[in-house]
């Protein structure tokens, strides 16, 4: 299933600075697939789009966890 945050993802648009070579299969597995498991739609939901840092990977399940419980 297809994430409904695709259209203002700056990761789906490649609007990120310094993307990884891995992007098209982090899309495939998050935004086209598990997106409830992404990093960057986790936070979005749970604190709002501006709350999302913009270098943050929707692999990156460590941080995305500080964040939700109020650190950085």
């Amino acid at each position: 299933m297809e994430c409904p945050k695709l259209p203002a993802c700056i990761f789906f648009n490649d609007l990120m600075e310094d993307m990884p070579a891995v992007t098209e299969v982090l899309k495939k597995q998050f935004c086209r697939g598990s997106y409830t498991d992404c990093a960057r739609h986790r936070v979005s939901t749970k604190l709002g789009p501006a709350a999302v840092p913009k270098d943050l990977f929707p692999s990156d399940q460590t941080r995305a966890d500080r964040l939700l419980e109020g650190g950085a």
